[in-house]
């Protein structure tokens, strides 16, 4: 099943060719990755403030919240696109088309990771207690995998299911406002805290911002369940993935 990742020297160069894509033709490179979303965030909470009125550290709270989504929505919408996108090394090489998806998650991974250590010193300078920051060189793989245990799923489906992405489009959006990024995780009503929960981006969300923020060290449970799921949808993901893939070079 993971036979492919052998294939070192060609992770390697198709994830470095993904990052540079990332930022090709672009002034400001990856300083554009940041302004993007500190935007965002700003505008979210001159809009939103008044729901975070309770909460500690309001403005981090939102910018990591942002930062959080802006890699899943990112990494998830061109990681649907990377079978599709590179037609030509699936129809005419043998590269491991598994590899596709997991060089555009590495890219995308690695890009957010440097987004964030560049914040380090405006989370600083914001009164961000980031003690425990270095614990991100642990969380931050997880959630790569994480990402890539779905586009083990989404890139298959995108090749027979070319409506899917504007239909994840609006999911990712849809996720946006289910996370608790603009408003705080107390406002979700006690009955449905626990369905909530079971969401593992909820999870891992409260763990950047324990690292990130306020200089705590991430619940051990939340992460291990966070842990469990990754490890299902990889699974999951390489089952799908096997039984598609047959057909991509006829679809394709």
């Amino acid at each position: 099943m993971f036979e492919y990742l052998k294939k070192r020297d060609i992770i390697l160069t198709l994830t470095k060719y993904e990052f540079k894509q990332r930022y090709r033709g672009t002034a400001l490179g990856v300083a554009w990755s940041l302004i993007e979303p500190f935007l965002m965030a700003l505008v979210l909470y001159a809009i939103f403030s008044k729901l975070l009125h309770r909460t500690e550290n309001r403005i981090l709270y939102v910018i990591v919240g942002i930062f959080f989504h802006h890699y899943f929505g990112k990494g998830t919408s061109t990681g649907l696109n990377a079978i599709i996108g590179k037609a030509h090394l699936v129809t005419k090489t043998t590269v491991p088309r598994e590899i596709l998806p997991l060089s555009t998650t590495l890219a995308y991974g690695l890009s957010s990771f440097i987004e964030m250590v560049i914040l380090l010193p405006g989370i600083i300078y914001f009164g961000g207690d980031v003690r425990y920051f270095f614990l991100l060189l642990i969380i931050h793989p997880i959630y790569v995998l994480l990402v890539y245990g779905i586009n083990l799923i989404l890139s298959p489906l995108g090749v027979y299911f070319r409506d899917l992405k504007e239909i994840w489009s609006v999911v990712n959006r849809i996720l946006f406002f289910a996370l608790p990024i603009i408003y705080p995780i107390e406002m979700i009503p006690e009955n449905l805290l626990n369905i909530y929960m079971l969401n593992p981006l909820v999870r891992l969300l409260n763990a950047y911002r324990d690292i990130m923020v306020y200089g705590n060290i991430p619940n051990i449970y939340d992460l291990g369940y966070v842990v469990a799921i990754t490890l299902i949808l990889l699974i999951a993901g390489h089952v799908i993935f096997n039984k598609l893939e047959k057909g991509f070079v006829e679809r394709l």
